[in-house]
């Protein structure tokens, strides 16, 4: 008895999938979408090589969650160099429990940084509402508050005075 539906169980399952298929490929397309999108707007090609003095390669931006991008570049000229943005928009920092407010979650990401390095954030003026620049070896950090979100910069390879032009450049909506 089972041997005869399997025809029909293999049909069935083969139908599922091509009616499944569509649907999942258009949710993948729809959420790379939004995360291409939001990287360019968040930090251009063309900011950031203003920012570094050449020009680095753009990876494939990464959806991480709800309302959270990840957009990274890489270069090997002039040595070795990476830069990661994680932009954080309004509906990521209003699911977050403990920091569910612009300025709290952009506090709690300094802070934590500060704390689990053991070093003092400075004060970057004049980019976005808020923004801070974070020593760190061998990388260097910065977090800027947008009016739209609040960015993490991650940087190797760059000095402190390339990682501020790039949280500038992140600030500028």
């Amino acid at each position: 008895m089972l041997i005869a539906l399997r025809p029909l169980l293999v049909t069935g399952v083969v139908a599922a999938a091509a009616l499944l298929m569509p649907s999942l490929a258009a949710a993948q397309k729809s959420a790379s979408a939004a995360a291409t999108m939001l990287c360019a707007t968040v930090l251009t090609a063309d900011e950031l090589k203003a920012a570094v003095g050449t020009a680095l390669e753009k990876l494939d931006p990464v959806a991480r969650g709800e309302g959270e991008t990840e957009c990274d570049w890489m270069g090997r000229t002039g040595g070795f160099k990476t830069v990661a943005v994680l932009f954080y928009d309004q509906s990521a920092i209003k699911a977050s429990p403990t920091a569910p407010t612009g300025d709290a979650f952009f506090e709690m990401m300094v802070k934590a940084t500060e704390d689990s390095l053991k070093v003092k954030r400075e004060v970057i003026a004049g980019a976005g509402l808020h923004a801070a620049f974070v020593p760190a070896e061998p990388q260097t950090l910065a977090v800027v508050h947008r009016a739209d979100g609040v960015a993490r910069i991650v940087a190797n390879g760059l000095t402190k005075a390339q990682t501020i032009a790039v949280a500038k450049a992140v600030a500028t909506p």
